[in-house]
C-alpha cells in the first residue's frame, strides 16, 4: 500500500469513526431515563389499553429508557386521579406500553427511606454542611428563639426546616418534577400518612373529609384556559387534629415545592 492509499484509508476510517460516534450520541440523546415507581410492579402491555395483554412486569425501582420522540400517537389515560399517557418502551427484549403516571425522573425511594430529607440524600450528595440560622425575638415566640436549617444538594434540590415555639415547618425544592410526581413521591415515602396515605388518589377538586379527631380539607387550584379549568397547579391539605397541619405542593418556575407546617 503506497502512501496515498494509506492516507485515504486512514481518512475513511476516521470519517467512519466520527459517524459512528455521532450515531451513538444521537441515540443516547434520544432516550430519557425514568424509574418504575409502582410498588407492585409496572405493567408492560401489548397495546395502550388496560385491557391489553401484560407482556411483563417491570420491578419497582427498575431503570427504564423512554424515547424522547415516539412514533406512536399519544394516548391519554387517567388512573387514581393522575393524568398521564401510554408510553411505548422496550424492556427485557419486549416492546410494549407503560403508564407514564407511575414513573419518576429520579430513582424511586428505597426501602427504609421515610422522609424527603432521607430521599434527597439517596439521590444526590450534599453541598457543604447544613446552614443553621438562629434568631431571637421575644415578641414573636414565647420561648424567644427560632432555628432555620438549610441543606443544599448537587442536583439542585434544597431542604429547609424551621423550628419555633410549638411549631415547625419544612420546605423542599425539587427541580424538574411535576406536581403529580411530587404527590406520587410523598405517597411512596409515607412521611405524612395523616395527610397523604399510600392509597390516596391525586386530588382534582376541593373536598372535606370528616374525622372524629378533626376534619381534613383539600383545596385544589387549577390553571384557567378560556374560562375553563386546566391542569392542577397547587394542592393544599389542611388537617385539624389537635395541632393544625398544612401541606402544599405547587410549582415555582421550573421547581416543584413541597411545604409542610404544623403548630398549635
Amino acid at each position: 500500500m503506497n502512501f496515498r492509499c494509506l492516507f485515504n484509508f486512514l481518512q475513511m476510517k476516521r470519517i467512519t469513526l466520527l459517524i459512528l460516534s455521532f450515531l451513538i450520541c444521537l441515540f443516547s440523546f434520544s432516550q430519557q431515563t425514568y424509574y418504575a415507581a409502582a410498588k407492585a410492579g409496572l405493567s408492560l402491555r401489548e397495546q395502550p389499553s388496560t385491557n391489553a395483554k401484560v407482556l411483563d412486569k417491570i420491578p419497582y425501582g427498575e431503570k427504564i429508557s423512554v424515547p424522547t420522540v415516539d412514533t406512536f400517537p399519544p394516548v391519554a389515560i387517567s388512573t387514581e386521579g393522575f393524568n398521564g399517557f401510554w408510553w411505548h418502551v422496550n424492556y427485557n427484549g419486549k416492546s410494549g406500553f407503560i403508564v407514564s403516571s407511575y414513573v419518576l425522573p429520579l430513582p424511586s425511594p428505597k426501602a427504609g427511606t421515610k422522609t424527603l430529607k432521607d430521599y434527597f440524600t439517596q439521590v444526590s450528595s450534599v453541598i457543604g454542611d447544613p446552614l443553621v440560622i438562629k434568631k431571637t425575638d421575644l415578641s414573636l415566640n414565647e420561648m424567644g428563639e427560632s432555628t432555620l436549617t438549610k441543606q443544599f444538594y448537587k442536583n439542585g434540590m434544597e431542604w429547609h426546616r424551621w423550628e419555633g415555639y410549638e411549631s415547625a415547618s419544612e420546605l423542599c425544592l425539587l427541580p424538574d418534577l411535576t406536581i403529580e410526581q411530587c404527590f406520587l413521591l410523598v405517597r411512596l415515602i409515607g412521611q405524612y400518612p395523616e395527610l397523604i396515605s399510600d392509597k390516596d388518589i391525586f386530588p382534582s377538586k376541593n373536598s372535606t373529609i370528616k374525622n372524629p379527631t378533626g376534619d381534613k380539607t383539600i383545596e385544589v387550584e387549577r390553571e384557567k384556559y378560556d374560562g375553563k379549568a386546566g391542569p392542577v397547579n397547587k394542592i393544599k391539605i389542611i388537617s385539624a387534629q389537635g395541632a393544625v397541619t398544612e401541606f402544599e405542593i405547587y410549582l415555582l418556575d421550573t421547581q416543584a415545592v413541597i411545604f409542610w407546617s404544623s403548630g398549635v
